[in-house]
Protein backbone atom coordinates (compact mmCIF):
# COMPACT_ATOMS: atom_id res chain seq x y z
CA UNK A 1 0.00 0.00 0.00
CA UNK A 2 2.83 2.40 0.89
CA UNK A 3 4.51 1.79 -2.47
CA UNK A 4 1.30 2.48 -4.35
CA UNK A 5 0.76 5.75 -2.45
CA UNK A 6 4.37 6.76 -3.13
CA UNK A 7 3.88 6.26 -6.88
CA UNK A 8 0.61 8.21 -6.81
CA UNK A 9 2.29 11.11 -5.00
CA UNK A 10 5.49 11.01 -7.11
CA UNK A 11 3.46 11.08 -10.34
CA UNK A 12 1.24 13.79 -8.81
CA UNK A 13 -1.93 11.73 -8.89
CA UNK A 14 -1.07 10.18 -12.25
CA UNK A 15 -0.32 13.37 -14.18
CA UNK A 16 3.21 12.13 -14.84
CA UNK A 17 1.79 8.98 -16.40
CA UNK A 18 -0.08 10.86 -19.13
CA UNK A 19 1.36 9.77 -22.49
CA UNK A 20 3.38 12.60 -24.07
CA UNK A 21 1.16 12.87 -27.14
CA UNK A 22 1.17 16.64 -27.48
CA UNK A 23 4.22 17.56 -25.43
CA UNK A 24 6.77 15.01 -26.58
CA UNK A 25 9.93 15.39 -24.56
CA UNK A 26 8.32 17.72 -22.05
CA UNK A 27 6.90 15.33 -19.47
CA UNK A 28 7.56 17.81 -16.67
CA UNK A 29 5.05 20.17 -18.25
CA UNK A 30 2.25 17.79 -17.30
CA UNK A 31 3.32 17.87 -13.65
CA UNK A 32 3.55 21.66 -13.73
CA UNK A 33 0.09 21.91 -15.30
CA UNK A 34 -1.32 19.58 -12.65
CA UNK A 35 0.18 21.81 -9.94
CA UNK A 36 -1.61 24.93 -11.19
CA UNK A 37 -4.97 24.35 -9.44
CA UNK A 38 -3.22 23.81 -6.10
CA UNK A 39 -1.04 26.88 -6.64
CA UNK A 40 -3.99 29.06 -7.60
CA UNK A 41 -6.24 28.03 -4.71
CA UNK A 42 -3.47 28.41 -2.14
CA UNK A 43 -2.48 31.88 -3.36
CA UNK A 44 -5.31 33.18 -1.19
CA UNK A 45 -3.79 31.68 1.97
CA UNK A 46 -0.09 32.46 2.48
CA UNK A 47 0.31 30.14 5.47
CA UNK A 48 -1.36 27.29 3.60
CA UNK A 49 0.81 27.98 0.56
CA UNK A 50 4.04 27.83 2.54
CA UNK A 51 2.91 24.76 4.48
CA UNK A 52 1.87 22.95 1.29
CA UNK A 53 5.21 23.78 -0.35
CA UNK A 54 7.07 22.33 2.64
CA UNK A 55 4.86 19.23 2.62
CA UNK A 56 5.46 18.66 -1.11
CA UNK A 57 9.20 19.10 -0.51
CA UNK A 58 9.15 16.53 2.30
CA UNK A 59 6.93 14.11 0.37
CA UNK A 60 9.36 14.25 -2.54
CA UNK A 61 12.20 12.92 -0.39
CA UNK A 62 9.98 10.07 0.77
CA UNK A 63 8.26 9.07 -2.45
CA UNK A 64 10.94 9.52 -5.13
CA UNK A 65 13.16 6.54 -4.19
CA UNK A 66 10.14 4.27 -3.76
CA UNK A 67 8.58 5.40 -7.05
CA UNK A 68 11.87 5.00 -8.91
CA UNK A 69 12.00 1.38 -7.83
CA UNK A 70 8.30 0.70 -8.42
CA UNK A 71 8.22 2.31 -11.88
CA UNK A 72 11.30 0.38 -12.90
CA UNK A 73 13.29 1.07 -16.07
CA UNK A 74 11.44 3.49 -18.37
CA UNK A 75 12.39 4.69 -21.82
CA UNK A 76 12.25 8.45 -22.19
CA UNK A 77 11.36 10.40 -25.32
CA UNK A 78 14.98 10.24 -26.53
CA UNK A 79 14.99 6.45 -26.34
CA UNK A 80 17.21 6.45 -23.23
CA UNK A 81 16.31 3.92 -20.54
CA UNK A 82 16.17 5.50 -17.10
CA UNK A 83 16.07 3.69 -13.77
CA UNK A 84 16.37 6.92 -11.74
CA UNK A 85 14.42 10.17 -12.02
CA UNK A 86 12.08 8.70 -14.62
CA UNK A 87 10.04 11.26 -16.57
CA UNK A 88 6.87 10.01 -14.89
CA UNK A 89 8.09 11.33 -11.53
CA UNK A 90 6.82 14.91 -11.48
CA UNK A 91 6.56 15.85 -7.81
CA UNK A 92 9.75 17.87 -8.34
CA UNK A 93 7.97 19.92 -11.03
CA UNK A 94 5.08 20.46 -8.62
CA UNK A 95 7.53 21.82 -6.05
CA UNK A 96 9.24 24.04 -8.63
CA UNK A 97 5.86 25.38 -9.77
CA UNK A 98 4.90 26.22 -6.19
CA UNK A 99 8.19 28.07 -5.73
CA UNK A 100 7.76 29.94 -9.03
CA UNK A 101 4.24 31.07 -8.10
CA UNK A 102 5.17 32.24 -4.59
CA UNK A 103 5.63 35.93 -5.56
CA UNK A 104 1.96 35.98 -6.55
CA UNK A 105 1.13 35.86 -2.85
CA UNK A 106 1.98 39.58 -2.96
CA UNK A 107 0.79 40.52 -6.46
CA UNK A 108 -2.50 40.95 -8.26
CA UNK A 109 -3.73 37.78 -9.91
CA UNK A 110 -4.49 38.36 -13.57
CA UNK A 111 -3.97 36.24 -16.66
CA UNK A 112 -0.46 37.56 -17.36
CA UNK A 113 0.63 37.17 -13.74
CA UNK A 114 -0.75 33.63 -13.71
CA UNK A 115 0.89 32.59 -17.01
CA UNK A 116 4.34 34.13 -16.48
CA UNK A 117 5.51 31.92 -13.56
CA UNK A 118 4.46 28.78 -15.40
CA UNK A 119 6.25 29.74 -18.61
CA UNK A 120 9.37 31.02 -16.88
CA UNK A 121 9.60 27.98 -14.61
CA UNK A 122 9.34 25.63 -17.59
CA UNK A 123 12.00 27.65 -19.45
CA UNK A 124 14.43 27.61 -16.51
CA UNK A 125 13.68 23.92 -15.86
CA UNK A 126 14.56 23.05 -19.45
CA UNK A 127 17.62 25.33 -19.76
CA UNK A 128 19.14 24.27 -16.38
CA UNK A 129 21.13 27.40 -15.49
CA UNK A 130 23.74 26.79 -12.78
CA UNK A 131 23.33 25.32 -10.20
CA UNK A 132 20.25 23.53 -11.61
CA UNK A 133 22.41 21.68 -14.14
CA UNK A 134 24.68 20.48 -11.34
CA UNK A 135 21.73 19.10 -9.37
CA UNK A 136 20.24 17.57 -12.52
CA UNK A 137 23.42 15.56 -13.10
CA UNK A 138 23.04 13.98 -9.64
CA UNK A 139 20.32 11.41 -9.10
CA UNK A 140 19.58 11.54 -5.38
CA UNK A 141 16.07 12.52 -4.25
CA UNK A 142 17.51 15.80 -2.94
CA UNK A 143 19.15 16.63 -6.27
CA UNK A 144 16.00 15.70 -8.19
CA UNK A 145 14.04 18.16 -6.06
CA UNK A 146 16.67 20.91 -5.94
CA UNK A 147 17.12 21.34 -9.68
CA UNK A 148 13.43 22.29 -9.87
CA UNK A 149 13.64 24.45 -6.75
CA UNK A 150 16.44 26.40 -8.47
CA UNK A 151 14.35 26.81 -11.64
CA UNK A 152 11.42 27.96 -9.50
CA UNK A 153 13.60 30.45 -7.61
CA UNK A 154 14.93 31.89 -10.88
CA UNK A 155 11.36 32.26 -12.19
CA UNK A 156 10.20 33.84 -8.91
CA UNK A 157 13.08 36.32 -8.88
CA UNK A 158 12.51 37.36 -12.49
CA UNK A 159 8.77 37.75 -11.94
CA UNK A 160 9.37 39.85 -8.84
CA UNK A 161 11.84 42.10 -10.65
CA UNK A 162 9.52 42.58 -13.62
CA UNK A 163 6.51 43.26 -11.39
CA UNK A 164 8.28 45.81 -9.22
CA UNK A 165 9.90 47.59 -12.19
CA UNK A 166 6.64 47.88 -14.09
Amino acid sequence: MEKRIAVIVATWFGSGLVPPIFLRGMAGTYGSLAALPVSYVLLYNAHGYILTTLIVFTLGFWCIPIAEEELGPRTDWRGKTKTRDQNQIVIDEVLGTLVAYSPLLFMPRNLLNMAAPFLLFRLFDIVKIFPAGYFDSRKSPAAIMFDDVVAGVYAAILISIIFFIL
